[in-house]
């Protein structure tokens, strides 16, 4: 899949006015360098980007040369809204025939983890950039 970013409608001369200006309403000084500021908002701008994006399930190609990122997990039963749930990429995980696929995150301190192989992706599960919003499909 071929993604094409959106450029931000934000500047980074003027995302640095902003950030200048909401510390000064708060009183807080900055304590940072104008290198570290623009990276800052070069950052902050590569995630406006992303999630301007079209929210399309991942393929597992895409999969495999994501190890070690975080994605999104849905389960394709809409019924079973309990497996939708942050995990890491591992594309080179081992278990008995099964290679590759997702470990889940712990988001509420309880150490349960899943894990889904990429041999079951499309039949139980698909994975996507980030969780969808309101409104989108996904």
């Amino acid at each position: 899949m071929s993604e094409e970013l959106k450029p931000c409608q934000l500047s980074p001369e003027r995302a640095i006015e902003i950030l200048w200006g909401e510390a000064a309403r708060n009183q807080q000084p900055l304590h940072c360098t104008r290198k570290e500021l623009c990276d800052a908002v070069e950052m902050a701008e590569e995630s406006i980007t992303r999630a301007q994006q079209p929210n399309e399930p991942l393929t597992v190609g895409e999969l495999r040369k994501m190890d070690g990122q975080p994605v999104w997990v849905k389960a394709v039963d809409p019924n079973d809204s309990d497996t939708n749930y942050w995990a890491i990429v591992s594309a080179n995980m081992h278990y008995s025939h099964k290679s590759g696929g997702v470990i889940s995150t712990s988001t509420d301190g309880v150490a349960v983890v899943a894990i889904a192989y990429f041999e079951d992706y499309g039949k139980s599960w698909l994975a996507y950039r980030r969780p969808p919003e309101a409104g989108e499909k996904g």
